[in-house]
Order: structure tokens, then sequence, then C-alpha cells
């Protein structure tokens, strides 16, 4: 490549300023902010696998299905990420990036 030519073959993400962003718009298509959290959520919480407790371990597997769930009401959604919250409360710090978009999915969802 010469001057500044280049080519892109994928999303493209650029971040200015600001704090707590998740998801990302699509050029030529729809929002899918939602969608995009869901599946940073669920990366973040297959990070924590093996440090969460079994019962914390059971209420991510059985809440998350709901989380993702597009055709579920707003507020089933909410509690399924409530519910996660608390599973991965204990891990404090570590947990952080779970949290953040767990916030922003509620955000999303109006509450």
């Amino acid at each position: 490549m010469s001057g500044n030519t280049f080519n892109n073959y994928g999303d493209s993400v650029y971040v200015d300023g600001g704090s707590g962003h998740i998801g990302m718009v699509k050029i030529g298509g729809a929002a899918t902010g939602a969608q995009e959290a869901v599946e940073a959520l669920r990366l973040q919480l297959r990070e924590l696998r093996g440090t969460l407790t079994p019962d914390a371990e059971r209420t991510v597997e059985e809440n998350l299905p709901v989380v993702a769930d597009g055709t579920r009401a707003a507020g089933e959604r909410r509690a399924a990420l409530a519910a996660v919250s608390g599973a991965v409360a204990a891990l404090g710090a570590a947990a952080a990036p779970v949290r953040d978009l767990i916030e922003g999915l509620r955000g999303m969802l109006g509450g």
C-alpha cells in the first residue's frame, strides 16, 4: 500500500470520548446494539468460567438464554440480567466488565 490508501474487510470502530460504550451501529444496516452487547456479555461470562461457584454457574446458564432472547418481554430480560449480575457479584473486580455490560443492557431495555 502507498499513501493513505487502505483496505477494510471488517467492522471498524472509532470511539471519541465517553464511557460505557457497548454495541455498534452497522453502516447500511439496522442498529444492533443490544445484540452486540449480549454477545459481548457471553464472551465475558465465558472468560469467567471456572471461577464461579456451581450455583452461580447454573444461574448464568439458566438466565443467559432469557437475556439473549429478543422476543422476551423487557422486564423478563431485566430480571434475568439481575440474576446474572448477582451470580457474578462475589467475583468483585474481576466481574467489573460483566457488570458494565449488564448496566448497558438494562439501559437498552428501559431499566
